[in-house]
């Protein structure tokens, strides 16, 4: 036992200097390797600059017609939120006063002296009365 451990030391003692410097080796070669892969990098970043600068003028010439669209679609909300309101208010002033304008249409005609033109006529200016009053 004490010949194989002796043998062993033997073997080890001039074997490990060996594997050592064939590791450095390899890790060199890694790291000549590793710098080529970052100089190659650097090259298509480099490459990659005047892309990036025209995909940049792209995007301003870009931006001004998305900021006019923008504008137009604020102002058709805002054309819309009117249009609902008016449409709102009208629907209202009509249920306030079918009643009124029932009764004032079944009067004309009940007299039967007025033509629908006339009845007509005279129930808009009833209601613009109505409205210049309030």
């Amino acid at each position: 036992m004490d010949e194989l451990l002796a043998a062993l030391q033997n073997v080890s003692s001039q074997v490990l200097p060996i594997a050592g410097a064939v590791a450095l080796i390899f890790l060199c070669v890694l790291l000549k390797k590793i710098w080529a892969l970052i100089d190659s990098l650097t090259a298509t970043v480099k490459g990659l600059d005047p892309t990036l600068k025209k995909v940049d003028l792209s995007m301003e010439k870009v931006q001004a017609p998305l900021d006019t669209v923008v504008r137009y679609s604020h102002t058709m909300d805002k054309v819309h939120d009117k249009t609902a309101e008016a449409f709102g208010k009208a629907a209202d002033f009509a249920s306030e006063n079918i009643d009124n304008i029932k009764d004032f249409v079944q009067e004309k005609i009940s007299k039967g002296e007025d033509s629908v033109e006339d009845i007509i006529a005279a129930a808009e200016k009833k209601i613009e009365e109505e409205t210049g009053n309030e």
